[in-house]
């Protein structure tokens, strides 16, 4: 594997895109300073993931991005893009190139990309670690790594050895394990409290499922049991409301019909009440029979005057007898007239009340065959009562003696199949008489009983008005009788009078006053006539109004009959309604009942010879043992379900967390070995390797590398290297081991107590010869000098880029340099430049290619 390519753009001072090529020969950058060589360097270090804007020479992680010049404005972001080469696989990806990218933006926000695929950070240090390089140590080397490899501490040398060694791939699995360790011992712990927790729960549910199944077998017969009886009650409840809904339905029609007549008879009285016009005739009759009565008075008034002037004749002339007669024949005359009209009058109302009479008498008749008929009906419900049901008993006593006497009988075993048939027939007979008795219409005859009572009411009211009635029909006939002897007395001495004038041979001559009586006479006839007439009419007016108020009051009275069969009826039907309401509210409470007490009841096929009594004694024990065994909650087994699957599921949980402890341990224990193995032969390795490159770089010395481990105590050390317990038993360790590097180098003819005692010069030399054994030891793919030689001389330098040549098969070198031994074993050269704009600016030589247009 090596760096094929390098692509920056935005970064630091390469606004521009550019892009470096590589083989695996040396390559040297070169170009004055402030041009930004060390940019490419850091550009290297960014995009493997460097996190220290220190070491990036910068403050803030945006710093990486071009800040602009006075000729050019600021970039928004940077991206730098490295291409390695993986043909040999050492990285542990399928490709045979690999681009690792970073991208950031002025707003902080940074990505990594994996061959254009985003990924974390942790995922690319997985991948250079595999590949044997990195960030943070010799990948890229510059002034600073060689002066921190000797004055950094001990135990900060030894990341850099783990790096070197080629043990940080391990480490960072390592340090994954033991965080999965942890975690997984954190979730151990709690799954072990929930099944603490759990444990005393589903023991107590256990118990309860336990019951719950007992109880099963209970309920099932509590259920069964519940749903015969509670059928048996609501069928005859239901037969009992089905017939009196018939009986219901019967009287609603009946009382529908009286309804309708009703409300038919209203609007005839309503109309009859609304009947005004007909009095303006009957006053216009009167008035025009007042004038004429008064005309006829006036006429009347005259004759008088005529008749006393000519009785004042009369007297004078002696002849005062006559004059009395011809008076009282008058008199007998209006009387006579008088009574007759009367006597019409009367016979009209004698008539009319012997109607009414008979109207009531009719009605009384039929009262009187109702009555008949429902007290036919009482005294046969009561015959049936005493008789029938006395009758049924003494049978069911005659056969249960019967049947003792042939159980004492008995002889052998074929006789019981007998008695069991005369069993049978007794108990179907006690059952239809106990049904008979409960059927009896009790509630029929307290109907009858009351409708009994009530034509008993009615019927003494008509009698009330019957003999009324007739009384005033008899008074009136008796004024019959009186009015017609007047008539016949006023006739008898009309005649008398009549006879008397006629003998006294009253035949006055004509005179002027007879002339004037006449004519008076045949006026005062003339008015009468027309009065009579007038009378007519207001007699006819009268019948007809008489007619309208026998109409009225004939429906006034049908009114009142049907009123009284709405409201009797009626009364039957709120009775009905009643005892529907009782038959309801049994339904009704029996529904509640078995609301509460039966919740899952159906209804069944119930068995007829169900005994009730019985049926509920069986329920109530049942219910006791139930309830002697306790309630239990319904949902108590779904959550015993829950709980224990949840238990058995946290219980595989432990036992999986078990298991995956166990492994984490052993991988973490091999890990260990593996690290500990691999350091151990690596830095052996290192430490020849070292000693030769620092005699060849000082043409002799000596130098060394010691491995320093402490024990430290745990309260008192840094959470840095906890990775680095080695005890079996991590909860007992109080103390732990503490790794560090110590370098002792002494040049040749001196005597040195410490590496702080070497010039600039020399430190330089010896972290120069410690990386090479490193790089000797554990190549990576490629590595970057940042001016690592600014300190040594010609001489040195010439040793320095020796050195390199030997080791450039084994890794890449990209070294920034001013030095020209270094240039001279380069192959390729890049030319760093700055303009005016503060742009670093690109120039390449390619040595191979030169030679090849060369020659």
């Amino acid at each position: 594997m090596y760096l094929e390519k390098l692509e920056i753009q935005g970064f630091k001072s390469f606004a521009r895109a550019s892009t470096l090529v590589f083989n695996r020969e040396l390559t040297a950058i070169v170009g004055p300073n402030g041009s930004g060589k060390s940019n490419i360097a850091d550009a290297v270090r960014w995009v493997l993931g460097e996190q220290s804007a220190k070491t990036l020479r910068g403050k803030k992680s945006d710093d990486v991005i071009f800040a602009g010049s006075d000729k050019k404005g600021k970039l928004g972001y940077a991206q730098v893009d490295l291409y390695l080469n993986n043909h040999d696989r050492k990285a542990d990806i399928d490709y045979e190139q690999v681009i690792i990218s970073r991208k950031i933006d002025r707003k902080g926000e940074s990505e990594y990309l994996i061959n254009n695929n985003k990924v974390r950070l942790l995922d690319v240090q997985l991948l250079l670690a595999q590949a044997n390089f990195g960030q943070k140590t010799y990948s890229v080397i510059g002034q600073g790594m060689i002066d921190s490899i000797l004055t950094s501490s001990a135990a900060e040398r030894k990341e850099f050895f783990d790096e070197a060694t080629g043990v940080k791939q391990f480490q960072i699995k390592k340090d994954q394990a033991i965080s999965k360790l942890e975690h997984s011992k954190e979730n151990l712990e709690q799954t072990d409290q929930i099944l603490a927790e759990l444990e005393p729960r589903l023991k107590s549910l256990t118990r309860q499922v336990n019951k719950l199944e007992r109880r099963e077998g209970l309920e099932k017969e509590l259920q069964e049991l519940q749903n015969n009886y509670y059928s048996f009650l609501l069928s005859h409840l239901e037969n009992d409301l089905a017939s009196n809904q018939s009986e219901h339905d019967r009287l609603k029609k009946i009382v529908s019909s009286l309804n309708q007549e009703l409300v038919v008879l209203q609007t005839n009285l309503d109309k009859h009440s609304k009947a005004d016009s007909r009095q303006d005739k009957f006053q216009n009759l009167q008035d025009k029979l007042k004038q004429e009565q008064n005309e006829l008075n006036s006429l009347l008034k005259e004759k008088t005057i005529l008749e006393a002037k000519a009785d004042l004749k009369l007297l004078s002339g002696g002849k005062g007898d006559l004059v009395w007669l011809k008076n009282r024949q008058q008199e007998l005359v209006n009387l006579i007239q008088k009574n007759r009209l009367f006597l019409n009058d009367k016979n009209k109302e004698l008539v009319s009340k012997k109607e009414v009479l008979a109207e009531l008498e009719n009605k009384q008749q039929a009262i009187l065959a109702q009555f008949k008929d429902l007290e036919k009906k009482l005294q046969e419900q009561q015959n049936f009562s005493k008789g029938n049901i006395s009758e049924e008993l003494e049978k069911i006593v005659q056969a249960q003696d019967d049947l003792f006497s042939q159980v004492f009988e008995i002889k052998n075993l074929e006789e019981l199949g007998t008695l069991r048939n005369i069993f049978d027939s007794l108990k179907e007979n006690t059952k239809r008489l106990w049904h008979s008795i409960k059927e009896s219409p009790d509630d029929q005859k307290i109907n009858w009983q009351l409708e009994f009572n009530k034509l008993l009411g009615e019927k003494d009211n008509l009698v009330s008005e019957v003999n009324s009635a007739k009384t005033e029909v008899t008074v009136l006939e008796h004024s019959l009788q009186q009015i017609k002897e007047q008539i016949s007395q006023a006739e008898n001495d009309l005649k008398k009078i009549e006879s008397d004038l006629q003998t006294a041979g009253s035949n006055p001559s004509a005179s002027v006053v007879d002339q004037q009586l006449k004519e008076l006479e045949a006026k005062i006839e003339e008015k009468e006539k027309l009065s009579v007439e007038i009378s007519q009419q207001i007699a006819e007016f009268n019948q007809q109004e008489e007619t309208m108020k026998s109409s009225l009051l004939a429906d006034q009275k049908r009114f009142r009959e049907l009123q009284s069969e709405f409201n009797s009826k009626n009364n039957e039907l709120n009775e009905v309604k009643v005892l529907m309401a009782k038959v309801e509210t049994k339904k009704e409470d029996l529904d509640l009942e078995i609301l509460q007490e039966a919740k899952s009841f159906s209804r069944v096929k119930f068995s007829a010879d169900l005994e009730v009594e019985l049926a509920r004694q069986k329920i109530s024990s049942l219910k006791n043992q139930l309830s002697q065994i306790g309630a239990i909650d319904q949902g108590v087994l779904e959550e015993y379900e829950e709980v224990n699957q949840r238990f058995v599921f946290l219980s595989t949980q432990v036992a999986d967390l078990n298991e995956a402890i166990k492994h984490l341990e052993k991988v973490i224990k091999d890990l260990e070995e593996t690290i500990s193995q691999q350091f151990d032969e690596a830095f052996q390795n290192i430490n020849q390797l070292f000693s030769g490159y620092f005699k060849k770089l000082f043409n002799g010395g000596r130098a060394q590398l010691i491995l320093d481990i402490k024990e430290i105590s745990l309260d008192n050390s840094s959470t840095e290297n906890q990775d680095d317990l080695s005890d079996d038993n991590p909860e007992e360790v109080k103390t732990k081991k503490q790794y560090g590097i110590e370098i002792l180098a002494t040049p040749p003819g001196k005597k040195l107590s410490g590496i702080n005692m070497l010039s600039g010069g020399e430190k330089a030399l010896t972290s120069i010869a410690l990386i090479c054994a490193i790089i000797a030891n554990n190549p990576s793919p490629f590595v970057v000098l940042d001016e690592v030689d600014a300190a040594l001389d010609e001489a040195n330098s010439i040793r320095l880029a020796d050195i390199l040549a030997e080791l450039s098969d084994k890794t890449q070198f990209i070294g920034i340099t001013h030095n020209r031994a270094l240039m001279h074993k380069a192959k390729i050269i890049y030319g760093v430049t700055m303009g005016d704009d503060g742009i670093s600016n690109l120039l390449s030589i390619n040595f191979d290619q030169a030679d090849e247009i060369a020659a």
